[in-house]
This record gives structure tokens, sequence and C-alpha cells, in this order.
């Protein structure tokens, strides 16, 4: 994910991506990837369909967090869909942590996805 999300400084799995596996996140940004390091506890997947969708649930204080990452095949393409869920009573406090991010590099997102795949078709 670091290759292609902007938000993301490091990502690990702790074994084969499947649901139940766990793994760790550290965000960009200096100061919010050092108290994520910290403090964070590890994510897990919630559900795993190779090549087409991975969904995380990261706890987060009082809460949790829900990220999802579909791909499905449109006419002329695919269609990339990022879902976020926030719960818990520090909701509005994440939000205004990671949110604005995420929706600001977004396009960016897909920009350096689609460069990927591109080169990935070119290599195979």
């Amino acid at each position: 994910m670091p290759d292609w999300d902007p938000d993301l400084a490091g990502a690990e799995l702790h074994g084969p991506a499947a649901v139940g596996t766990t793994g760790f996140l550290v965000p960009s940004g200096s100061v919010r990837g050092r108290v994520h390091s910290r403090v964070a506890e590890p994510f897990t997947i919630t559900s795993f369909v190779q090549d087409r969708e991975v969904a995380i649930r990261q706890p987060i204080p009082l809460g949790a967090m829900d990220l999802a990452l579909r791909l499905t095949a449109v006419d002329g393409g695919t269609e990339f869909v990022q879902e976020i869920t926030l719960a818990g009573p520090m909701r509005a406090v994440m939000v205004a942590v990671i949110g604005g991010d995420v929706v600001k590099h977004f396009d960016v997102k897909c920009a350096k996805l689609i460069s990927l795949a591109a080169q990935a078709d070119h290599d195979a």
C-alpha cells in the first residue's frame, strides 16, 4: 500500500493475506506516524478476495476504523472504491486527523494505482 497510498509510510502483514491475518500500518507524517507506531494495535483483515477486495479493522481509541478497498470490473475499465467507517466516541477526532488527507489524496492514489497496473501489464 505505501507504493500507491501517500497516507502510509509503511505496512506489514503478520502472515499470508487472508481473513484473520493481522498486520501493522504506519501513517505518513512524522508526528502521526510516530504516535501511531507507539500506541496503535495491529489491524485484522476482515475480508479478502484475491485481486478484488481487502478489508481491515484497525482499533482506534475507544472504537475502530474499518477500511475496505474494492476493485470491480465495469464497462471500459475497473472501478476502485475506498470505504472508511469510523466508530466510537473518538470518531470526530479521527475524522479530523485522517479524513482530510484521505479525500485530498484520493486522486493521487488512483493515479498511482493506474500506473502500477499499467507497469504490471507491461511486465507480464
